[in-house]
C-alpha cells in the first residue's frame, strides 16, 4: 500500500485527498475552510494580520498611558520646586484617590504658554509661569529626528502635505529665523477678541522638531536663571538634561525610550543551527553573493578564466546594480559569436555597502587598501550608530572626513535585512568561491574545513587532503548519484583517513538536506514549543494555513496510518509577498472592467463565448494586425477558421496557456511556423528578423487597455527560453514557501511540491471540471473545488506532464487517443468520492484564555492571573453620553467629509450646520440616489489641496470653514468605559446567541456579546447562562456552527450517513443578530444566491416560513477531516 496524500493549500483553504496508489482507490477527500490570516488581503496597506489592528490600538494606548505618566512626573517634579500650584499633599492625594486637581490647577491651565514662551526670553517670569511653560513642552515635544533610518529630509514630514493641510518642518525652520519656536507660534497666535481672519497661519497642524524644543528650553533656561536661584544645573537635568549633549542623564521633558531590540526574531543560520544569520549588508555577505554569482557565468557552454572572473569581480565592486552587457564589455566579450547564459538586458546585482564607501565621495580607492579588520569596523559604525549627529562627529575625528563628507554619510544607510547563513558559515565557505568552485561544492568544502577547525591550516592535513585528491575530486563526489547520497562517502573517507569522531562529523555542510537523519514523527508536534516554532515564521497568512494543517494532518494520520509521500500546491497569496498581491488585485478589477467593456463589443457580431472573448482581446491588443506577418486581420475574419489563437512560445514546449503567451495568426502562417517560437522560425534571415521585430514592437506596445504588452513583445522576440518544462517545472520551487515544505518532512520523507499549471490542466483533462458543474470549467462557488485540486495533485506524474504537451486546444493537428487516466475507473471513484464530501468550517468564536503574567519589583518575582480577550471587545468610537430637549443620545465628533448619505445627515446634532450643508447640497443639485453630492464639502484645486466649502457665517469677520460636525447616536445597550469620564462605546460584536425555553415551555433567546462574556469569565461565571426567565438551554449559535436544517433526526442514521441527505441538509451559521439566523449550506463558497436550497433564515421561533420548529435545528460537529457527529 502506497499512501499519497495531495493538498491544496490556500489564504483560507485546504483541499485534501488521500489515495492508495497500488489499489488505485481514494481512501478520502474532503476541504477546511477557515478565516484568512490577514484582513482586506490584496488592498496594498489596508491589508493587515487580524493581530496587526490591536498591535496597533494597543501601541496607541500604551503611548497615551507614557505621555500621562510624563505628564504626572513632571507636575510631581514642578510640585517640589514651587512651579505648580499644587503641593506635594495634593499629588499624594491625587495619587490616592485618583482624582485630578482640576479646581486648583485651572488658573494655572488657563495661562498662554505662547505668551509666556516669548515674554520668558525678555523678562522676568515667575517659577508658576515657568513651570507652565514646561508643561507645555512635554505636551507637544516634537519629532526626534535625529534617528538615521528615520526617513529623507525630502519627505512629507520636512516638505509638508499640502492636501492635509499639513505645514513642513523646512518652512517653520525658515519662519523661525533666529527666534525660538515659541516665540514664532505667539507672532501668529491669533489675538483676543480679535475676529477669525481666513488666511491665517494656523499654530496647530505643522511638524516640528525634538531639536526646536530643546533649543528654545536652553535659551529660557538660561534667562530665567539670572532670576530664580533654584533654577540650578541639577534641577536642569532632572527636568530638561540629554545624555546626547554631554548631560548626566536623561531628564523628564527629552527622555526617550530607546526601541526595543528586535534580535531575538532574527533566524538561525542553515548550516551553522546555534548561530543567528548575518546582516545583509555585511563586507563578507557582498563579496560572497559577487562570488557566487560570478562561478556561474559561462559562455558557449564553458566557464569563464580565473583572469575574467577577477575583471567582473572588480566591476560588481564598483556598481548597486549593472547591465550585464556592460559585463560582458568588462571581459572584451561583446561579439555576438559569445553565447552567454545571461541576457545583456538582466540587471546583475553588485554591491551597496562596498560600491558606496569606495565611492570617491567617502573613502574613494582608499577602501580596498584597508585590511579586512578596519572595514568590518568601519561597517560596525554604520550599521549599529543610530544617531545622524554621532555619527557626523564620528567620521570626521575618526576618518578624517570634511563636514560635507561627514553629513553625506551620516545620511547613508546600509540595506536592511538577513542572509540565509551566518558569519561562521559564510567565512568557511567564501575561499572556495574565491578559489572558482560553484556554491553546492564550496559548500561541501566550507563543511570539511568547520570539521577540521583549527586543524585546517595544518601542513600535515593539507597534505594528505592533496594526496587523497579530496578537493581536486570534491566535485564528482558531489554530483555522484550515489544511492542516499554524497555525503555519506565524505564520511567515510573522513573517518579513515583523518579518525573523525561523529562529532566533527556533525560540523559538515550540505547545501539540500540534512547532515544526520532525523528520525520521523507520527504526528505533526503539538503544543507550546511547537506552536512558537510556526509563529517564528512571522508571515500571518502562512502561520494560519500551517495551524489548520497541522490539525488536518495528524487527524488523518490517526485514522489511516503513516503517508508514503505528500504532494502540496499552494496558493499563489501564499507565496508572494503583500505588494505583490495588492497588483494582482488591481490587475484583477482591471480585467473584470476590461471583459464587461469587450463582452459588449463582441456582442455586436457574434456570440458571447470565452474563446471570442479572448480572440477579441488579442486583437485589440495587436492592433488589429497579425505580428507574424503584419497582414491586417478585419473584424470578418477574427472569429473565423482562417485566423488561429497561436502561442508564442510553443504549448508542446512550455505548457504556458497564459495570456501573456498567446498571440493571433494567419492559420496558413501558423501551420508553416509549426513548433517554434518566433526566433526559431524567422532569425536566420537577420534583416527580415530586425524588421519582424520592429513591428512588433509598433504592435505590442502599452495602451490603457493593455498595459503589459510590451512584455509580450520581449517574449516575442525571445532568442531562448526553457523549453524542458516538465523537469523545470516538478523542481520550481522559487515562489513556494520552504517552510510548508520542511514542516511536512517532520512526519513523511518524501514531500514533493506540483505545478499549479499542471493542476489545472489535468483537471480539464481528467473531466473533474462537470463533477460540480455540467460546464467543463472550475467552479469556485463550491468549497469542494478545493478537494478536487487536491485530488489531482495527488494523482498527477510526470508521464502526465508529458502527455500534456501533445495536446494543443487551439491546434489540433493530429487525432489523439483519450487522455490517460490514474486508473480506469478513476472518473466514476472520483465523483463517487466527492458527492460525499461534507465541508468542515473552522468555527468563529472569540477566545477568552487564563493569563498568567510575571512581575518583578524590588527584586521579588509575582505572577498575576487574568482574563486575556482574543477579540474586540467593542466598537472602535468613543461616544458621549448628552441629554438634548429631554432625549438621550450619544455624540460623536467626526470629519464633515465623512458624511456620504442623506441618512447620516440626518444625525448631525447642530441645525444651522445641517441647514447649511442642505443648501450646499441644493445648489449642486440635490441628493443623488439618497447619497450627498461629490465636492459638498470640499474643492480640490489644481494644486491638489482641499479648499472647504462650508462656513460658518462671521459678522466681524471671514467666514468659518466647517472641517468638523457632531454626531448623535442612538446605541442600545452602550457600556461606560470608565466610571468617572463621560465616555461610552457600543459593545455590539456578539459573541453567540443562546436558544432557551422559559418556564411555560416558550423559545426564546438571548443575545450575547463579546463584552458580556469576558465580564462573566473575569468574574469566574460560566459562558453560556440560563436567564433569570428560563427552565432549559435548547442551543447556541456561533459563526460558522454547523447545523443540520430542515430534516427530522429520526431520519438519520449517524453510524451509516447517507451523504446525499446530509450534504442538502447541511448548513453554517452565515449572520446572527436578534432573531434573525442566517445559515448558508455548507458547501457554498458564494454568499450571493439568497434562496433555497443555498440560504436559509430562522426569524422566529414558531411553524412559520422562516420559524424554528419548521426548519428544526439539529446542531452537529464536522471534524476537520469531514466527519459528522452530534453535539
Amino acid at each position: 500500500m502506497t499512501k499519497i496524500l495531495g493538498l491544496d493549500l490556500g489564504t483560507n483553504s485546504i483541499g485534501w485527498a488521500l489515495i492508495d496508489d497500488k489499489l488505485n482507490k481514494i481512501l478520502g477527500i474532503g476541504s477546511r475552510i477557515f478565516p484568512m490570516g490577514v484582513e482586506n488581503l490584496g488592498d496594498g496597506d489596508n491589508e493587515m494580520s487580524k493581530n496587526a489592528s490591536r498591535t496597533g490600538a494597543r501601541g496607541v494606548r500604551r503611548q497615551f498611558f507614557r505621555r500621562r505618566l510624563r505628564k504626572k512626573v513632571l507636575l510631581k517634579s514642578l510640585s517640589e520646586n514651587n512651579m505648580c500650584p499644587i503641593n506635594t499633599k495634593d499629588f499624594e492625594d491625587w495619587k490616592q484617590t485618583k482624582q485630578f486637581p482640576n479646581e486648583k490647577l485651572a488658573t494655572w491651565f488657563a495661562m498662554n504658554p505662547y505668551e509666556l514662551r516669548q515674554k520668558a526670553l525678555k523678562e522676568k517670569l515667575s517659577l508658576e509661569e515657568i513651570g507652565r511653560i514646561f508643561y507645555h513642552l512635554i505636551q507637544r515635544r516634537g519629532f526626534l529626528s535625529n534617528s538615521r533610518k528615520g526617513g529623507s529630509d525630502d519627505g512629507a514630514i520636512f516638505k509638508g502635505n499640502a492636501k492635509e493641510g499639513k505645514i513642513g518642518i523646512d518652512y517653520t525652520l525658515e519662519s523661525i529665523e533666529g527666534k525660538t519656536l515659541g516665540s514664532y507660534l505667539y507672532e501668529i497666535y491669533p489675538k483676543e477678541n480679535q475676529p477669525f481672519q481666513d488666511g491665517l497661519e494656523r499654530i496647530r497642524n505643522r511638524y516640528t522638531t525634538r531639536r526646536m524644543y530643546i533649543d528654545e528650553f536652553e535659551m529660557i533656561w538660561h534667562k530665567q536663571s539670572e532670576f530664580h536661584s533654584v533654577l540650578n544645573y541639577d534641577l536642569k537635568t532632572i527636568l530638561g538634561g540629554r545624555k546626547q549633549d554631554n548631560y548626566t542623564e536623561d531628564g523628564i521633558l527629552f527622555h526617550q525610550r530607546p526601541l526595543r531590540s528586535q534580535k531575538h526574531l532574527v533566524g538561525n543560520c542553515s548550516f551553522e543551527l546555534s548561530k543567528t544569520k548575518c546582516p545583509i549588508s555585511a563586507i563578507p555577505v557582498e563579496m560572497f553573493r559577487i562570488w557566487q554569482w560570478v562561478n556561474t557565468v559561462e559562455y558557449n557552454g564553458k566557464k569563464i578564466s580565473e583572469e575574467e572572473k577577477a575583471k567582473l569581480v572588480e566591476q560588481l565592486l564598483s556598481f548597486d546594480k549593472i547591465e550585464f552587457k556592460k559585463l560582458r564589455k568588462a571581459i572584451g566579450k561583446e561579439s555576438a559569436e559569445f553565447k552567454f547564459n545571461y541576457k545583456d538586458d538582466d540587471k546583475i546585482a553588485g554591491t551597496h555597502t562596498i560600491s558606496n564607501l569606495s565611492n570617491k565621495k567617502f573613502f574613494g580607492k582608499r577602501w580596498f587598501d584597508f585590511s579586512d579588520k578596519e572595514q568590518e569596523d568601519i561597517w560596525h559604525v554604520l550599521y549599529f550608530f543610530d544617531s545622524k549627529s554621532n555619527l557626523k562627529e564620528y567620521a570626521v575625528k575618526n576618518w578624517n572626513f570634511s563636514e560635507e563628507q561627514a553629513i553625506a554619510i551620516s545620511r547613508f544607510n546600509v540595506k536592511d535585512g538577513y542572509t540565509s547563513l551566518s558569519r561562521k558559515a559564510i567565512g568557511n565557505i567564501l575561499p572556495f568561491l574565491q578559489q572558482g568552485y560553484t556554491y553546492d561544492i564550496a559548500v561541501v568544502m566550507g563543511g570539511i574545513k568547520n570539521a577540521f577547525d583549527d586543524k585546517w591550516q595544518n601542513d600535515t592535513v593539507e597534505n594528505n587532503l592533496k594526496q587523497l585528491d579530496l578537493i581536486d575530486n570534491v566535485e564528482g563526489i558531489v554530483r555522484s548519484k550515489i544511492s542516499g547520497g554524497f555525503i555519506d562517502t565524505i564520511k567515510d573517507l573522513l573517518r579513515k583517513e583523518f579518525e573523525f569522531n561523529d562529532k566533527q562529523l556533525k560540523k559538515l555542510y550540505h547545501h539540500s538536506a540534512a547532515i544526520d537523519k532525523v528520525a520521523l514523527l507520527r504526528k505533526l508536534p503539538t503544543g507550546k514549543q511547537a506552536d512558537k516554532d510556526i509563529q517564528a515564521i512571522r508571515n500571518p497568512i502562512v502561520i494560519t494555513a500551517l495551524f489548520e494543517l497541522r490539525k488536518l494532518v495528524n487527524e488523518l494520520i490517526e485514522e489511516h496510518g503513516q503517508l508514503d509521500e505528500i504532494k502540496v500546491e499552494m496558493a499563489r497569496d501564499l507565496k508572494i509577498s503583500k505588494s505583490q498581491r495588492n497588483k494582482i488585485r488591481k490587475d484583477q478589477k482591471r480585467l473584470e472592467r476590461e471583459n464587461d467593456r469587450v463582452k459588449k463589443e463582441v456582442e455586436k457580431y457574434v456570440r458571447v463565448s470565452h474563446d471570442n472573448i479572448l480572440r477579441f482581446k488579442l486583437w485589440e491588443e495587436c492592433k488589429q494586425t497579425c505580428p507574424y506577418t503584419g497582414v491586417v486581420i478585419p473584424v470578418t475574419k477574427l472569429f473565423t477558421g482562417e485566423i488561429q489563437i497561436e502561442h508564442i512560445h510553443p504549448w508542446s514546449r512550455s505548457l504556458n496557456d497564459s495570456f501573456n503567451n498567446k498571440t493571433l495568426c494567419y492559420a496558413d502562417e501558423n501551420r508553416r511556423k509549426g513548433d517554434k517560437t518566433p526566433f526559431e522560425f524567422y532569425g536566420n534571415d537577420e534583416l527580415d528578423w530586425i524588421a519582424r521585430k520592429e513591428r512588433a514592437l509598433k504592435l505590442f506596445s502599452d495602451t490603457k487597455e493593455y498595459p503589459n504588452a510590451y512584455q509580450k513583445f520581449r517574449r516575442f522576440v525571445q532568442q531562448k527560453f526553457d523549453d524542458d518544462f516538465s523537469s523545470r517545472q516538478l523542481n520550481d520551487t522559487r515562489f513556494i514557501s520552504k517552510e510548508a515544505s520542511s514542516y511536512l518532512k517532520q512526519i513523511c520523507e518524501k514531500v514533493n511540491v506540483s505545478p499549479g499549471q499542471m493542476t489545472a490542466n489535468l483537471r480539464q483533462k481528467w473531466g473533474l471540471n462537470t463533477v460540480l458543474n455540467d460546464e467543463n470549467a472550475k467552479t469556485r462557488e463550491d468549497h469542494r473545488h478545493h478537494a478536487i485540486d487536491a485530488l489531482v495533485m495527488a494523482c498527477g506524474k510526470t508521464s502526465y506532464l508529458q502527455e500534456l504537451s501533445k495536446w494543443n486546444r487551439y491546434n489540433r493537428n493530429y487525432d489523439l487517443k483519450d487522455f490517460p487516466m490514474p486508473w480506469e475507473t478513476f472518473r466514476f471513484d472520483a465523483e463517487k468520492a466527492i458527492d460525499k464530501i461534507l465541508i468542515s468550517h473552522k468555527r468563529i468564536s472569540n477566545d477568552i484564555t487564563t493569563r498568567y503574567t510575571k512581575v518583578e519589583k524590588n527584586g521579588k518575582t509575582y505572577i498575576n492571573k487574568g482574563v486575556a480577550a482574543r477579540g474586540q471587545l467593542h466598537k472602535e468610537t468613543v461616544f458621549g453620553k448628552r441629554n438634548f430637549n429631554g432625549d438621550e443620545a450619544f455624540h460623536v465628533r467626526k470629519s464633515i467629509d465623512s458624511l456620504t448619505t442623506e441618512k447620516q445627515l440626518e444625525k448631525v446634532v447642530d441645525e444651522v450646520v445641517k441647514k447649511l450643508i442642505h443648501k450646499k447640497i441644493q445648489e449642486l443639485g440635490g441628493f443623488v440616489k439618497g447619497t450627498i453630492p461629490a465636492n459638498t464639502f470640499f474643492n480640490v484645486d489644481e494644486k491638489g489641496v482641499k479648499q472647504p466649502q462650508i462656513f460658518l457665517p462671521n459678522k466681524n469677520g471671514s467666514p468659518v470653514p466647517i472641517l468638523k460636525v457632531r454626531m448623535k447616536e442612538n446605541i442600545s445597550g452602550a457600556e461606560k468605559l470608565k466610571d468617572n469620564i463621560n465616555q461610552w462605546v457600543n459593545p455590539r460584536n456578539n459573541h453567540h446567541v443562546l436558544i432557551y425555553k422559559d418556564e411555560k415551555g416558550n423559545l426564546k433567546e438571548e443575545v450575547v456579546t463579546f463584552w458580556t462574556v469576558v465580564e462573566r469569565k473575569r468574574k469566574g461565571f460560566p459562558t453560556y447562562q440560563l436567564p433569570a426567565d428560563g427552565s432549559k438551554i435548547i442551543t447556541t449559535l456561533h459563526i460558522n456552527d454547523m447545523f443540520l436544517l430542515g430534516v427530522n433526526e429520526d431520519e438519520i442514521n449517524w453510524k451509516n450517513p447517507d451523504f446525499d441527505l446530509l450534504k442538502e441538509h447541511l448548513y453554517r451559521v452565515q449572520k446572527l443578530s436578534s432573531k434573525f439566523y442566517e445559515f448558508r449550506q455548507g458547501s457554498q463558497a458564494s454568499i450571493q444566491n439568497n434562496f433555497l436550497p443555498f440560504y436559509r433564515r430562522i426569524t422566529g421561533y414558531g411553524e412559520g416560513i422562516g420559524g424554528w420548529l419548521t426548519h428544526n435545528p439539529i446542531k452537529v460537529r464536522i471534524s476537520v477531516s469531514g466527519k459528522i457527529s452530534k453535539i
